[in-house]
């Protein structure tokens, strides 16, 4: 006789495993513990077998039902049910082993560990906030330029155009690491060719004339704001650096008896050491 929704739900755990029959082949284990299994018992090529369908009350009787009758409609086309869901517990690892967060991740360590630091922390973050969260769990096989593009999208829509062309830039290259390591086809980014919002350049003219180049100095010396600040509006003439040069630079890279400053490679973008004559 078919199990009622009640009977399965007040069913109690004994000394040892017992089981209740719902037909055709289902029925709940029920363990020592209080936990209970739906199993299905079937034959395939002559041998017994049996279909594990899922935990109560995470599976219902209802789901349970349906698994069942799925399994006997695979048999009926010489499925073997327990093989076919070991397959595709196999493909949806496979899918997340290959999901464009995983290979972007690893692209970051073999591909950026020679960049300095703050180069990979930006490329990262960049990941991490613009594509991770919309494309990030899709296996890279399957990604579409489509999927791209309205990603990309979003961060245009919050008028961050150079962004958004660093992203499908950064994309890309990960798109052609995961060529290399037979793990996609084709670079999907290469089709969103002029699909973007042009950036606009803003350029900012160079001071040329030595008056304003006094004025200039003169407005760094009336800055009202933090001595910290100050300070590095004031050295930046000085040092001709850039300003994440000034900001990072540390005791430690000051030589005073050489009378310069030297940067290690390893905080540059281009991995040389600079140096900076005091």
């Amino acid at each position: 006789m078919p199990l009622s929704a009640t009977q399965v739900d007040k069913a109690k755990p004994l000394e040892k495993d017992y089981k209740m029959s719902d037909g055709s082949g289902l029925y709940l284990l029920v363990k020592p513990s209080g936990a209970k299994y739906w199993r299905m018992k079937y034959r395939f090529a002559n041998k017994e077998r049996l279909l594990a369908i899922g935990v109560y009350p995470d599976i219902s009787l209802k789901d349970a039902r349906l698994a069942r009758d799925e399994a006997r409609r695979q048999l009926a086309q010489g499925i073997d049910p327990s093989a076919e869901k070991q397959a595709r517990k196999l493909a949806s690892n496979e899918a997340a082993a290959n999901s464009f967060e995983v290979i972007a991740r690893e692209w970051l360590a073999v591909k950026m560990y020679d960049k300095s630091e703050s180069h990979r922390d930006r490329t990262r973050n960049a990941l991490e906030k613009d594509l991770f969260p919309y494309i990030g769990k899709k296996p890279i096989s399957d990604l579409t330029p489509l999927d791209l593009l309205a990603t990309l999208r979003r961060i245009e829509k919050r008028g961050a155009i150079e962004t958004a062309h660093r992203a499908k830039q950064t994309a890309g290259q990960v798109l052609r690491y995961a060529i290399a390591t037979g793990r996609a086809e084709r670079d999907i980014s290469a089709d969103l060719k002029g699909a973007l919002k042009n950036p606009v350049t803003k350029h900012f003219p160079a001071i040329t004339e030595p008056a304003e180049v006094g004025r200039l100095l003169l407005a760094i010396d009336g800055y009202t704001g933090t001595n910290i600040v100050k300070a590095a509006l004031q050295l930046s003439p000085l040092l001709f650096c850039r300003p994440g040069e000034l900001r990072h630079l540390e005791w430690s890279e000051i030589d005073f008896d050489n009378a310069r400053i030297e940067i290690p490679a390893e905080k540059m973008k281009m991995r040389e050491a600079h140096i900076i004559p005091l």
